[in-house]
């Protein structure tokens, strides 16, 4: 029964249907504890009614009898009888002397004598009860008996028989109305519960709808409940908060928009992600810029070096985010992108390189579809550092930015303007990241002095067409997803 209760109470059946089916069953049971109850009472009483009956008749035909069955008046004897049994219930009568022997009679005769009622001990065995049952295929009868005494001497024994069916058919027309009344009370219950069990849980319900909302990212729906107790305010408040999550939601969804969705959820989530400062983290950096973008700018509107840009940057993104890459921001006509920050990843130069190769091929195959369509084109430079840098917010209280700063990046900078058009320039440190040289072919370029730093950078060329047939750089045309009108997804087929 416990476990029954346990699997009932963690059962996902509404909690209305749960209080419903509580309630009735409660009705339920008590209805029938309490028509059991009366049956019995009832039952009891009308047995009392009956026997109470019964020996007031025997003991009234044994007072009445003494006197002529002392005077072996037969007649007297026979009219008394006789007289008794016009009453309704009584099935007959019977007087004995005090030897046993049947001096007067009518009706049902159940023993013909003392003898036989001995013989069956019903005088023995309900002697303190003065009564016995008994029945035939078309009688249901009880005989009373009653001692017929003259002057404390016993004379003999007076035995009344009545009809034992009415009170049968009474006891069970009372059981019937009892039932009867039980069942009509539950079905009512059944009637009224549920429907206002429903009606009372609707509330949970609406929190159950407004929570479901939540967690599926949809707009909560509009429920303004009517009532003013405590369910009705709790239902406002969380509605309120349903609302105030979908304003989080949409805000969220703008700062990602900015921001990459790594950083944003760095942002959020740490208790002091909109502090100041950071962290000295191991990773990679790749700069991305446009070769040639100054004589870009001066021969296409404003507008359409943005659409050009736009077209590219932004399969580079859907390229970085491939390559476990994070965009860390766009610096005009460049794009910087992290590896290993602020996600841990102990292959970030393997997969800098990869990325950058991959924005190469990306940048070759949309240039040879725009000039198809008579469109201008591009071309990229790409250099790629790797070391310790400072990942954090920097700028002030009132404006601050998530990025990374250091000797690296500055140095991946300087290599992206030392890369060739269409070319990946890396750094000796990137070259020295675990799995590089066993898919690279490079080419030293030796130390170069570059702006702003005493010491020397050893870049490295790399050959593309060799990594590509080295690496499993086609399987990262499959997460680049071209989406619109004019490059389609077989472009990388």
């Amino acid at each position: 029964m416990k476990k029954l209760a346990e699997r009932f109470k963690n059962s996902s059946l509404p909690i209305a249907l749960k209080w419903s089916l509580l309630i009735v069953s409660f009705i339920t049971l008590a209805m029938s504890a309490l028509g059991w109850f009366l049956i019995n009472q009832q039952s009891e009483f009308h047995t009392i009614q009956n026997r109470q009956l019964g020996n007031a008749l025997a003991n009234q035909l044994a007072r009445a009898s003494s006197e002529p069955l002392l005077a072996q008046d037969e007649l007297a004897l026979g009219i008394l009888v006789q007289n008794k049994e016009h009453e309704q219930l009584i099935l007959g009568m019977q007087i004995f002397d005090k030897a046993g022997q049947l001096r007067a009679h009518s009706g049902v005769t159940p023993i013909s004598d003392i003898r036989s009622l001995l013989e069956k001990k019903w005088l023995k065995q309900e002697q303190q009860q003065n009564h016995f049952t008994w029945q035939t295929d078309s009688i249901q009868a009880i005989t009373f008996y009653s001692p017929i005494e003259y002057q404390g001497v016993t004379a003999g024994m007076a035995l009344v028989t009545v009809d034992h069916r009415p009170l049968n058919a009474q006891l069970a027309q009372t059981r019937q109305v009892l039932i009867s009344t039980t069942v009509g009370i539950v079905i009512v219950s059944i009637v009224l519960v549920f429907p206002l069990g429903f009606r009372m849980f609707r509330p949970v319900q609406e929190l159950v709808e407004i929570g479901s909302s939540v967690s599926a990212d949809t707009p909560p729906p509009n429920i303004r409940s009517a009532r003013r107790d405590e369910i009705g305010r709790v239902l406002d408040s969380f509605h309120a908060l349903a609302g105030g999550m979908e304003q989080k939601k949409k805000v969220e969804d703008a700062f990602s928009q900015f921001l990459s969705p790594s950083i944003a959820k760095q942002v959020l989530s740490q208790p002091k992600g909109t502090q100041l400062g950071g962290e000295t983290v191991h990773g990679s950096v790749l700069f991305c810029d446009v070769v040639g973008f100054t004589e870009i700018s001066e021969i296409l509107s404003p507008t359409e070096v943005g659409e050009l840009l736009n077209e590219y940057f932004r399969h580079f993104s859907i390229a970085a985010e491939s390559c476990h890459g994070t965009v860390d921001k766009f610096i005009g006509d460049c794009i910087m992108i992290l590896f290993g920050v602020p996600d841990e990843d102990k292959n970030h130069g393997l997969h800098a390189v990869t990325c950058g190769v991959l924005i190469q091929q990306i940048s070759q195959r949309i240039s040879e579809e725009r000039q198809k369509q008579g469109l201008p084109t591009v071309e990229f430079c790409i250099g790629i550092n790797s070391g310790d840098m400072l990942a954090g917010n920097l700028g002030s209280e009132g404006r601050m930015q998530y990025t990374v700063v250091g000797d690296v990046v500055n140095i991946a900078s300087r290599m992206c303007t030392l890369s060739n058009p269409g070319g990946v320039l890396i750094a000796q440190e990137t070259l020295d990241e675990p799995g590089l040289r066993a898919v690279t072919r490079h080419t030293e370029l030796g130390a170069v002095n570059v702006k702003g730093r005493n010491q020397p950078v050893y870049p490295y060329d790399v050959d593309l067409n060799h990594f590509i047939r080295q690496s499993d750089i086609e399987a990262y045309f499959d997460e680049v997803s071209l989406d619109t009108n004019h490059f389609q997804r077989e472009l990388f087929e």
